[in-house]
């Protein structure tokens, strides 16, 4: 019986520490993290040599840092949708952010998404703030949660836009949006994204009768990049360095990936009005400010009685340009826009204080998490489990990670990302290739180089054979031409202090 005994808790380290973290459940539970348009720009990935993020860098000493994750898409309705149904872009065509939600597909609507599928297997779902593309209404599917606790996000909108004196150059808001930011004076208490968090926390301070999966979606860094003043003082003008750019890297780049970085030609503009600078402030200061956020969240875990039978996951949506390639935003299938933060703390699984350089995807995360937690794998999802990795994350890993994205009028594009190759296939022909150590910043077009004709071939075999259509059709091109979109941007105001839309 002893042995019997001791090769269960091997087996299944969660069951022998449940009881020790205070859980009265034998299954861990999960603590699911989301940060909104986050690209590497942290401490511990090196991205931006000044980002503050103490919080975030904390817990990749506790876990496992994936440094070469990517998302399924680099937007974020279709990256969302992916991850918590475990299905591609490609599988279910959904492709953009306006009108396309999956439960509106036949085929997919009734589809157990990862939080349905814990609660299938005992657990209670909680959420708070953007794990989905909205925080509230049924873009949030709230068919999949016993409660949402909180449905506001970001911080709060100052009563006038700031454009920087830039407004009179772009045709319509949502571009705008692009050089939208300013530090405000308000409290941390009072934003949306501190109350997400304080949500969570609370949460984590009570007493449960069952095992949990809990989703905390903070909103910044995603635009606009308002944030208290306190984050923008962490991050003096002055200071300020611009990440590394080339004036001519787009003559290298296939025509439809010139069209996907001109962002209606934001960073142009940015730069005619020497903005730049200050955008980079911008940024890396709402990143500080959601790293203050995931700390409340951390904090509370740390000190309660669940700290050691939790699964911590914390991951981005996406990445972001900052003027990379002359792109502002993101949307396109280069690292900047597609490499995020991936972090993995499983007590009993996952070696504190390690990092995995193999290539993973977000669309991985939940065969992931119902391996790590010991529930029956699923044999219908896109991705594949990483659970060995987290184990060992030196392990031999020969899958790249795939990235789908579709604009208007341009059809279903697809990056391949492995350890030292990235290519791009656009969905007219156009191709890029980069041997990503030898050119870190993707600046060499190697698509047509000879020498490198089987790396492609290789990489090319990845590449989805079927993308799904649209859903729903042509929804993308008729919300942008919608004439309110086309309003001037000086003649907008906020009333202010509901949160970023």
């Amino acid at each position: 019986m002893r042995l019997l005994t001791l090769c269960v808790a091997l087996c299944f380290p969660f069951m022998a520490t449940a009881q020790q973290g205070g859980n009265p459940a034998s299954k861990p539970n999960v603590l699911f993290l989301s940060l909104d348009d986050l690209n590497d720009w942290v401490g511990v990935l090196g991205g931006h040599p000044q980002a503050k993020t103490s919080n975030i860098d904390r817990l990749a000493r506790e876990g496992v840092l994936f440094e070469q994750a990517f998302c399924a898409a680099p937007l974020c309705n279709p990256s969302r949708t992916a991850i918590m149904t475990g299905l591609r872009s490609s599988t279910t065509g959904i492709y953009g952010n306006a009108g396309s939600w999956f439960r509106d597909i036949p085929e997919f609507t009734d589809w157990v998404t990862m939080s349905q599928y814990f609660q299938q297997h005992g657990y209670m779902a909680w959420t708070g703030g953007k794990i989905y593309h909205q925080a509230k209404g049924k873009y949030s599917d709230p068919i999949a949660w016993d409660k949402q606790y909180s449905l506001e996000t970001g911080t709060p909108f100052p009563k006038e836009r700031y454009t920087h004196g830039m407004h009179d150059e772009f045709s319509n808001t949502i571009v705008a949006r692009l050089t939208d930011w300013a530090a405000l004076d308000v409290p941390d208490e009072e934003t949306a994204d501190w109350k997400t968090a304080k949500g969570a926390a609370d949460f984590l301070q009570q007493d449960h009768d069952k095992p949990f999966f809990l989703g905390c979606g903070i909103y910044r860094p995603h635009l606009s990049w308002y944030a208290p003043k306190k984050y923008f003082d962490m991050h003096p003008l002055e200071d300020v360095q611009l990440p590394p750019y080339l004036e001519n890297d787009l003559d290298d780049v296939p025509q439809k990936g010139r069209d996907m970085a001109s962002s209606g030609g934001t960073f142009d503009i940015i730069q005619k009005h020497g903005e730049w600078r200050k955008a980079v402030q911008g940024y890396l200061a709402a990143t500080s400010f959601a790293d203050a956020c995931l700390g409340v969240v951390l904090d509370a875990l740390e000190t309660s009685q669940y700290r050691d039978n939790t699964i911590v996951v914390l991951w981005g949506d996406h990445g972001y340009h900052i003027g990379e390639k002359r792109h502002f935003s993101k949307s396109a299938l280069w690292d900047e826009s597609t490499n995020t933060p991936l972090i993995i703390k499983a007590p009993g699984v996952s070696t504190p204080n390690t990092r995995s350089k193999r290539t993973v995807s977000l669309i991985d995360l939940y065969p992931t998490l119902i391996e790590l937690a010991g529930l029956p794998a699923r044999d219908d999802l896109d991705g594949r489990s990483i659970a060995p990795l987290v184990r060992n994350p030196q392990q031999e890993w020969p899958y790249p990670a795939i990235i789908t994205h579709s604009v208007p009028w341009h059809g279903e594009s697809h990056a391949v990302r492995s350890e030292d190759y990235h290519y791009i296939t656009y969905s007219d022909g156009g191709e890029e290739l980069y041997d990503v150590k030898a050119d870190p910043n993707s600046w060499t077009n190697l698509a047509h180089d000879a020498k490198f004709a089987e790396v492609k071939a290789e990489l090319k075999k990845w590449v989805p054979k079927v993308n799904a259509p649209s859903f729903p059709g042509n929804v993308e091109r008729t919300w942008m031409k919608k004439k309110e979109l086309r309003i001037p941007v000086k003649k907008i105001t906020h009333s202010g202090g509901k949160g970023s839309p």
